[in-house]
């Protein structure tokens, strides 16, 4: 009886966390960045995490049908953000463009933080999974000199 009334508040916990909560509470290309950022942040807790916000999910049973980011984020040269897709179909697609500038990505997260209402802990927690989700920048550096024989070179 003590077990399942451990096994109960845990999974009452980890359904109150940020992670199950924007899992359950996105949906369409929204849900699928969430699911990409946390399996690349959370990828040992995914099974549960995903047990957790969509009841009856098995891993390993019925495959998602969505279309789902399957890479970490990357800042291609033109400032977009992009990761590589698998389509319902199953067609793989690298590069996808996710959003087209991480201005537009960090408002969205905001407007996420700020519809689950997030404590200060919680949206900093999330804003550092995003970050470290995106795990190159390509872009020219801004802050160098064109005239530099360097000014080729990319930021990572």
């Amino acid at each position: 009886m003590q077990a399942t009334s451990i096994e109960h508040r845990l999974a009452f916990e980890l359904r109150a966390s940020w992670q199950a909560r924007a899992l359950a509470g996105t949906e369409g290309k929204l849900q699928a960045v969430v699911m990409s950022v946390l399996a690349h942040n959370f990828d040992e807790a995914m099974p549960v995490l995903m047990e957790i916000a969509f009841p009856g999910f098995i891993v390993g049973g019925t495959p998602i049908r969505d279309a789902v980011y399957c890479s970490a984020a990357r800042i291609d040269k033109s400032g977009r953000i992009v990761a590589d897709m698998v389509s319902r179909s199953g067609v793989k697609t690298k590069d996808s463009v996710v959003f087209e500038s991480d201005l537009q990505m960090r408002g969205v997260f905001r407007r996420l933080a700020d519809m689950m209402k997030l404590s200060d802990r919680d949206r900093i927690e999330m804003f550092h999974a995003v970050q470290r989700w995106v795990v190159a920048d390509r872009r020219l550096d801004p802050a160098m000199d064109p005239a530099d024989p360097d000014a080729k070179r990319l930021v990572h």
